[in-house]
């Protein structure tokens, strides 16, 4: 797979989905691409679903109640133009859905909502092992 180069400005706050755990997933390719790998902070690393297209979704714990302004999810992609994540929702805390956001290295979709936890759910994609290479949860600096 490939790795979009990481976006140079981070004017978005502080990223504390590094902090926070994998409470739930849809799927995992296998255990060299865990979900763990979509918040471990690494861009060499990445989380791939076993084909959900579509259907790729991620919840992430916090730990406790936490000011969110902005979600990012840097997509992962296959050389042959599959498992790319267009767009996606979020859910904080069983809350409505809110989105859906572009997804990719530069985009960041900001909103204001406090909560522990953070459900991603794939909404449009090019299908296959869609996934992540980074999931990043900011708090408002």
């Amino acid at each position: 797979f490939r790795t979009p180069a990481a976006a140079g400005d981070n004017t978005a706050g502080r990223n504390v989905a590094p902090q926070g755990r994998v409470a739930d997933v849809s799927s995992e390719f296998s255990d060299a691409f865990a979900a763990a790998n979509a918040i471990d902070g690494d861009l060499s690393t990445a989380w791939s679903t076993a084909g959900d297209g579509d259907d790729a979704s991620i919840t992430i714990d916090l730990g406790r109640p936490t000011d969110i302004s902005g979600v990012r999810l840097r997509s992962r992609e296959m050389a042959d133009g599959t498992a790319i994540v267009r767009s996606f929702t979020v859910t904080i805390d069983d809350a409505e859905p809110l989105g859906p956001y572009d997804a990719g290295t530069e985009e960041l979709a900001q909103l204001r909502a406090r909560g522990s936890r953070v459900r991603v759910d794939a909404v449009d994609t090019t299908g296959g092992n869609t996934g992540a290479v980074e999931i990043e949860i900011y708090t408002p600096r």
